[in-house]
């Protein structure tokens, strides 16, 4: 297993508790370093208790040959060697060789071996501890190496160490090296196996980790193929993937390099056509394609499951163009329609069709996770946009509107000194007066802002303030009356209050009349805002800032009004009333 082949060259993640990184600063490493550090003491002990049981069988059935003593002393160093390590396990020190001891173990328990009668030796069993620490420690090949160099020390020992004569036992001497090899063998792929499983685990939470919206989705994207490269120990990894364009046809081109440090700056987009290169023609196709004396590719159909021999040549040309040798290519679906391509690119390993079909999963675990990405960072752009142009309209209609009465107010005192006119403090005392207003609605808007609390009571109020400084700085009398109970949380209520504003700037602006009315009605889940203004006798074209058509009827509405409006889900109608008023009505559902 191509994995497997990875985890046997020291790798920390998931059950290599021997490894010396136990201090490193892994991003999963509270709770990897604590439990690989329960796993070490385990194996403290159990190694700790093995020795005090050989020491304890020895003394108990002594030899009459002269290798009594040395072998008690060889047991007795084996329970003291085994007690020290226990207790550094314990204090979590360093001083603990992690990566030699299962070899060390191997020599000691060829020494016992040597001491006690050889290949009738009673502690060869010991042995395949050495090889469990090695294969669930380190993985397929460093259980597999253990094994095969115990199993022919072994059986230079029995041989050295033979009896002559009829206590001579050939099977013995023959059939413990072969049980060796296959029980190591078998534990070495099983210790191997569990890594793997350990270390794909890890490789998904990773990606799940990864996947934030907050970091964004090139980074996110970078981040999971830099694991992915780690993890194969590959050269590089190269994702295509349908680009986020209102066209749909152009593609993005990520890729992480060995020794490269990835940023999260945009990948440059690819058309079509340059995409198709790497798309390949069948894009339900998983391929692994090796060039090892002989070019080679394997197909897997994700649909079917079918597994086939491809084209080399078609293989060779995309391996040309990046550079290798060799590849592992799988298709990336995104609600079953194909949206890119992902390939793993070179390195040391072989790479299998487990490799495939965890590759295979992992895209399918992470596409939906950037799809999230990918919409939550539309969803943030979109918010931002509209908020911007609320804060626009809100500012155009509770700053530019103020100031524009004031420009006109200052407008006039100049016009009354250059005529020589000087009893112009009250006019002074109203534009600051209005000044002052103005600056108290600022800075309740502002407020309004910053808060976060929501409120249903805040809206007539609002308006019945308004309408009192308009009608004393305008001379346009204002009536605000409510129908039914006015209950709107302080958001929708600012809408209504800017829409309010609005309005009756324009009956200031365009209106030749001197009253006006403001009607708010809530009747079964709608709001009904009213403008009224009366229409100047025998006038014309203007008013409420509306046009005509050849017929006299209003033909226009209100854009910044329409616009609130809709936005709230509303509609905006202009209409002419019995009483001769021009209405504006803004329904808005609830």
């Amino acid at each position: 297993m191509a994995a497997s082949g990875r985890s046997a060259r020291g790798t920390v993640l998931g059950a290599n508790v021997m490894s010396s990184n136990l201090t490193s600063t892994n991003h999963s490493s509270a709770g990897v370093l604590s439990e690989q550090w329960i796993d070490l003491r385990l194996v403290s002990a159990t190694r700790l208790m093995l020795a005090t049981s050989a020491l304890v069988v020895i003394l108990i059935e002594p030899s009459d040959s002269n290798r009594y003593l040395a072998l008690t002393y060889t047991a007795f160093m084996y329970t003291l060697y085994s007690a020290v390590f226990c207790v550094l396990a314990i204090k979590r020190s360093r001083l603990v060789p992690l990566g030699i001891m299962h070899w060390l173990d191997m020599a000691w328990y060829l020494a016992l071996v040597a001491l006690s009668n050889g290949a009738n030796s009673i502690f060869f069993n010991y042995f395949f501890f050495a090889i469990l620490v090695a294969s669930f420690g380190w993985g397929y090949n460093a259980g597999l190496q253990l094994t095969l160099v115990s199993a022919f020390l072994f059986t230079i020992v029995g041989l050295l160490t033979a009896p002559s004569g009829p206590e001579f036992q050939l099977d013995r001497l023959f059939l413990r090296p072969i049980l060796l090899l296959i029980l190591g063998y078998m534990i070495s792929r099983w210790g191997g196996f569990k890594i793997n499983l350990r270390n794909r685990l890890q490789l998904l939470k990773d990606a799940t980790i990864f996947s934030n919206p907050r970091f964004g989705i090139d980074r996110t994207i970078n981040a999971i193929l830099e694991s992915l490269r780690a993890f194969y120990d590959a050269d590089a990894c190269l994702l295509v993937i349908l680009a986020n364009t209102a066209d749909g046809k152009s593609y993005q081109l990520y890729r992480v390099v060995r020794g490269v440090h990835a940023t999260g700056a945009s990948p440059p987009e690819i058309d079509a056509d340059l995409a198709q290169l790497f798309l390949l023609p069948s894009q339900n196709d998983a391929v692994i394609y090796r060039q090892d004396g002989r070019r080679k590719t394997v197909l897997f159909d994700v649909k079917t499951h079918e597994i086939s021999t491809g084209d080399p040549a078609t293989s060779a040309k995309v391996a040309g163009a990046l550079e290798t040798k060799a590849y592992l290519s799988v298709p990336i679906f995104n609600r079953l329609l194909p949206v890119g391509r992902l390939y793993v690119i070179g390195g040391t390993q072989r790479f299998d069709n487990s490799a495939m079909d965890f590759v295979l999963q992992l895209m399918d675990h992470v596409t939906p996770l950037i799809e999230n990405i990918r919409l939550v960072d539309n969803l943030a752009s979109d918010a931002a946009e509209r908020e911007r142009r609320r804060i626009a309209r809100d500012i155009h209609d509770s700053v530019i509107q103020p100031y524009l009465g004031l420009q006109l107010g200052i407008a006039a005192l100049a016009q009354k000194l250059e005529a020589g006119n000087t009893t112009v403090l009250k006019d002074v005392k109203e534009l600051l007066d209005l000044t002052n207003q103005e600056l108290s609605e600022m800075r309740r808007y502002v407020w309004g802002l910053r808060t976060v609390e929501e409120r249903q009571d805040v809206l007539l109020p609002a308006i019945q303030r308004y309408a009192a400084r308009f009608s004393s700085a305008t001379g346009i009398n204002v009536e605000v009356e409510a129908h039914g109970k006015v209950s709107v949380n302080d958001r929708l209520a600012a809408e209504l209050f800017q829409i309010v504003t609005e309005g009756l700037s324009n009956v200031r602006r365009h209106a030749l009349c001197d009253d006006a009315r403001v009607d708010i009605t809530c009747n079964e889940g709608t709001l009904l805002l009213q403008i009224k203004n009366r229409r100047p006798p025998g006038s014309g074209t203007l008013n409420l800032g509306n046009d005509y058509n050849n017929e006299g009827q209003i033909s226009f509405t209100p854009y910044s009004i329409a616009e609130r409006a809709a936005l709230l889900g509303g509609e905006t109608s202009v209409s002419v009333d019995e009483n001769n008023y021009t209405v504006v009505s803004v329904g808005i559902p609830l």
